[in-house]
């Protein structure tokens, strides 16, 4: 016999007892029928779907007095840039704006639509250098700048940055 046929046999000699090992296990304990058995895709068509644990509720029925202040909403700015307004609005209706714009639509799950949020729209005509983790900055050319902010913690969720051609 030459040397790859006596590994191969010893692999196969240990892997034979371990297969019936496992063939063993098997008997013991069978599959459950339940996990045969294929699951259901749930749908809500006329119905409402099941509630859903915002980390950011719904908030629409608080007065603007009950929430930041809306000079709060972006800080102090950069020289060089200018802040065009900032609307107090819907979650949602910030991702029907920024679809009308013909931005890509990635809608944060965790907060919901009806969260009231301030979009401020900072216009940034010289460009714009954003720091990176690498050490050099992404530069954009004359931009506008929307940034979300939840109306009621303060939180910054969002930055869109839209270079103008």
């Amino acid at each position: 016999m030459n040397k790859t046929a006596i590994v191969i046999a010893f692999v196969a000699a240990l892997s034979i007892p371990g297969g019936f090992l496992l063939a063993q296990q098997a008997k013991e304990n069978p599959r459950p029928e339940e996990l045969n058995v294929p699951g259901e895709i749930e749908t809500y068509s006329g119905g409402k779907a099941p509630a859903t644990n915002y980390l950011y509720p719904d908030n629409s029925t608080k007065s603007e007095s009950q929430l930041t202040k809306k000079k709060n909403a972006v800080g102090q700015l950069k020289k060089g840039l200018n802040l065009k307004q900032t609307k107090l609005m819907k979650y949602s209706q910030y991702l029907q704006n920024k679809k009308q714009r013909g931005g890509d639509i990635i809608e944060n799950l965790q907060i919901h639509p009806n969260r009231l949020v301030w979009v401020s729209e900072i216009d940034a005509p010289e460009g714009l250098e954003v720091p990176q983790k690498n050490g050099n900055p992404a530069k954009f050319r004359k931009s506008e700048i929307i940034i979300v902010t939840d109306a009621e913690t303060g939180t910054q969720l969002s930055t869109d940055i839209i270079e103008q051609i």
